[in-house]
C-alpha cells in the first residue's frame, strides 16, 4: 500500500537522522520528511475539501521550506560546526531504539478500534517517529539537533492525531506548526546575539 510506503520513509528520515553526524545533512533530511507528511493528508481528506489544501500549504510553507531554510542559515551564519556531538555511539544508540521498539509494538497492540483506512503497520510506523524524535534529546547535544528532534517528534505527534482524529480544528492545526515559529524565534535571537558580540568586539578593536 503506499502510504504505507509513505509511513515507512518518514520511518527511515527519521532513523537517518539519529545516526547521522552532519548538521547540513540532517536539515536536508528533516525538510524531506516535511515534503512527506503531505502523503498523510491525501489519505484523510479529499483534494477538494478546505482542510486538504489548507493543511498541504502548512506543511509546505512550515516544515518543507521555512524551518530547514531558518536552521540552514543559522548554521552559516554563526559558523557553526557541522558535527552533531552525539553523546553515545551507534551501537548504544541503537540499542536504545530497541525498548521503544517493544514499547510501540506493545501500544499498537493495546489499540483495538482504529479508522477504516488506517492499518495498524502504518501505526506502528507513526508511533516509533514519535520515540525518534524523543531519543533524539538523548542521543546528541547540538542545540540544532535538539531543535531537530523536537521537530521530528511534532512531526509524529500531528501524524498520529490526524490520521485517529481524520481531521483536526483549524485552531489545532495551527498549533501543530508551532515549532516552525519556536525555531524562527530561536534562530533570530542567536544571530542578534552573535551580531552583538561581533560588533563589540569590532568595537573593541
Amino acid at each position: 500500500m503506499i502510504f504505507d510506503l509513505i509511513y515507512l520513509l518518514l520511518l527511515l528520515t527519521g532513523i537517518i537522522i539519529l545516526v547521522e553526524n552532519r548538521l547540513s545533512r540532517q536539515i536536508i533530511v528533516i525538510a524531506v520528511q516535511g515534503f512527506l507528511l503531505c502523503g498523510s493528508v491525501f489519505q484523510v481528506y479529499e483534494y477538494t475539501e478546505f482542510h486538504f489544501w489548507m493543511l498541504i500549504v502548512l506543511i509546505l510553507t512550515f516544515k518543507t521550506f521555512l524551518t530547514p531554510y531558518i536552521l540552514i542559515v543559522s548554521l552559516k551564519r554563526l559558523r557553526m560546526i557541522e558535527h552533531t556531538k552525539p553523546r553515545f555511539g551507534y551501537f548504544i544508540t541503537l540499542l536504545l531504539f530497541v525498548p521503544g521498539l517493544f514499547a510501540v509494538l506493545k501500544m499498537s497492540n493495546a489499540m483495538k478500534e482504529l479508522p477504516v483506512q488506517i492499518d495498524k503497520v502504518g501505526l506502528i510506523y507513526v508511533l516509533l517517529l514519535i520515540y525518534l524524535g524523543i531519543l533524539s534529546f538523548i542521543a546528541r547535544r547540538h542545540w540544532v539537533v535538539l531543535i531537530i528532534g523536537f521537530v521530528m517528534f511534532e512531526n509524529g505527534v500531528f501524524l498520529l492525531t490526524l490520521i485517529l482524529n481524520k481531521g483536526l480544528p483549524f485552531g489545532t492545526e495551527l498549533i501543530a506548526f508551532v515549532d516552525a515559529l519556536l525555531v524562527i524565534v530561536a534562530a533570530v535571537s542567536l544571530q542578534t546575539r552573535a551580531d552583538f558580540y561581533k560588533n563589540l568586539v569590532k568595537d573593541r578593536k
